[in-house]
């Protein structure tokens, strides 16, 4: 794996929230826009990107229960293919898995993980980390 040379400087591409801190939970998705932005820039992918991280981070909020939500993302390179590694972890205090369901007809919520499934072509995926944190990936083609 290779890292691209723009993410060299340490934590450039991480990000934590304190739930605490906030002022107003909703605007967190928003949040992980423009850090996103700072990020890459105008990047073609940046639109994706910020579909993709307002999902999971919203997720992390509704779901994750916890008191923090960390945010990253990396540059990866496997043979000819180049991907954004985006991830959204927060403590894993829900027992529940990350999955897309089919919601009602009259339900406005449930839909977000398919959109993920769809823009990254299946390629997106839940994982606990030694210590608990649940991790929901997602690899985007840049």
């Amino acid at each position: 794996m290779t890292v691209h040379p723009a993410f060299e400087r340490p934590h450039a591409r991480i990000k934590v929230w304190s739930i605490r801190e906030l002022d107003d939970c909703a605007l967190l998705p928003g949040m992980a826009r423009r850090e996103l932005r700072s990020w890459v820039g105008e990047h073609p992918a940046l639109g994706d990107l910020h579909l993709i991280a307002s999902e999971l981070v919203t997720n992390a909020l509704v779901h994750g229960d916890g008191p923090w939500v960390r945010m990253g993302l990396l540059p990866v390179e496997e043979g000819q293919r180049c991907y954004w590694r985006l991830s959204v972890a927060d403590p894993g205090l829900s027992r529940a898995v990350p999955l897309p369901r089919t919601p009602g007809p009259g339900e406005t919520r449930g839909r977000g993980l398919w959109v993920v499934d769809d823009l990254t072509r299946g390629c997106w995926g839940t994982y606990r980390t030694w210590v608990g944190e649940r991790v929901v990936w997602a690899l985007l083609p840049r």
